[in-house]
Order: structure tokens, then sequence, then C-alpha cells
């Protein structure tokens, strides 16, 4: 196991290890969505007209997110037509949202945004504003020699960088570009919340990532949350199997990791 993965279980399996990762990932209380007025008339209508088409309908195009979590109400946004193609579908989630009632329908439908569906950039804010390096742009950047800096670039930008100038072949965004002295190392950081389901893809998808060795850029893993859990079967004897090469650390520990290259 990488030294990097061993500190990364000790720090989160100690006390303040959240409260110190809050430094990092900030939760902020975000506020309620509320509809229009005149869109909240149109929905009240339809649905006291019991006019399960419309109902769907204006729900899909006008509220911040659909009232009940249905796996369907992707197709229907894509494809309106199959609305009125799948009476039957329609019908289901339309009974769904009456058990809920109208006053709650619509309190759901102006629900914040999810806490975690806002983690993807605070990650490279903190990193860029934050980490304690110089960030530069892509220019300054290639040109700097001595020192540790930091690529300044949304996720799309750094990959740009990393496969235009590193040779990483990278098929999506990356959350950071280290360059220490002459050595770059590219990285993906993730805040696994909940085991499970798509947060375990997020992790198997961090570790393809940095068991792929294309390119001029040493790669690392990111990642914190549950993952880091000893009584965790699954996912944590996975991380400490993995070759002492791949490194994956907590964002905890990357100011530390990035100053023990220049040593």
């Amino acid at each position: 196991m990488n030294i990097w993965t061993q500190r990364s279980v000790d720090l989160a399996n100690s006390p303040g290890y959240l409260d110190k990762l809050s430094e990092i990932y900030t939760m902020q209380d975000n506020p309620e969505r509320p509809m229009p007025e005149n869109i909240k008339n149109q929905i009240r209508q339809a649905y006291n007209q019991r006019n399960l088409r419309e109902l769907v309908s204006l729900l899909i195009n006008n509220a911040p997110v659909f009232p009940v979590k249905d796996s369907y109400i992707g197709f229907f946004r894509k494809n309106p037509n199959a609305i009125d193609e799948n009476p039957i579908t329609l019908e289901r989630i339309a009974n769904r949202l009456y058990s809920l009632g109208f006053d709650k329908m619509i309190e759901e439908a102006s629900r914040p945004k999810e806490t975690n569906r806002q983690l993807g950039s605070v990650f490279k804010n903190w990193s860029q504003s934050t980490l304690g390096f110089q960030t530069l742009d892509k220019n300054r950047f290639l040109a700097a020699r001595d020192g540790i800096f930091i690529l300044r670039g949304s996720d799309i930008e750094l990959k740009k960088f990393a496969n235009n100038k590193l040779n990483c072949n990278l098929n999506k965004g990356i959350d950071i570009v280290i360059k220490i002295d002459q050595e770059y190392i590219i990285g993906e950081a993730k805040f696994l919340t909940t085991p499970g389901g798509e947060q375990d893809r997020g992790f198997d998808d961090a570790h393809s990532f940095i068991s792929n060795r294309n390119g001029n850029a040493k790669r690392i893993a990111i990642l914190d949350g549950y993952i880091w859990l000893r009584s965790i079967s699954g996912l944590h004897d996975r991380i400490t199997q993995y070759d002492e090469e791949e490194v994956i650390l907590s964002s905890l520990l990357l100011k530390d990791f990035i100053l023990s290259r220049r040593q």
C-alpha cells in the first residue's frame, strides 16, 4: 500500500477528520428555488383538472426539480412526445404526484439544490486559491522552471493542457495540474459521500484514471469520504491493496505530498 494511502486511512479514522475536511469542501445552506406565480397557477389548474399530460409537462419544463425521483423523467425531458405515447407510464408518474397533494408537490418541486451536487468545483476553487502554491495561466505555467505551481483553469481547460502538452490522452476533464520544478502531476478529486451505486463507480473511475500511464505526467487520485473507514468492507479492502506506485490520498494530505516531491 502506498504510504499516502496509509496516512489517509489513519487520518480519516482519527478525531477531527470531517472538521478539517469542511475547510475544503465547504457546505452551505441552499435557498429554495420558488417558481413564478403564473407558472404555479398553471400547474394548479392542470392538477385540479387532472390534465396529466399538462401537469407532467409543466413540471418538467418549469420546476427547478421534478417533485418525485423517477428514472423515466429523463426520457420525457429528452423526448416530450413520449409523454403522449406512453399513457401507462404517464399515469403511474402522475399518481405519484397526486399522492403528495398539491402543496407538498410544489414544495418538493422548489426544494434547494442538493449540496453534494455542488462539490464539483469546490476542490478546484480551493486548490487554485487556497492550497498555498502560485497559480498560473497555461503560458506562464508552461514556462515556469524552479518551484511549485498550479495551473489555473476549468476542468476542460486542464484536460486540454494535459492532452496537448503532456500527451495524456484524457477523455474527460480533470481537477488539478501541478508542476513541481520540471515534474508534472495531474489529479482527479472526488468527495464520495455514501456507499454504493454511483459513488462506488466514482471510485472505480478514479482508479482507472491513475492506472492509465499514458502521457508525461504522474497521476494521483484525491479522494475523501467513507472509503477510508476501516469498518466499511469492499472499497476499503480494495484501496489498501493497490500497487505502491498508485497514489490515492486525502485532499488533506495533498500539500504534504506535493512538498515531498521536492525532497
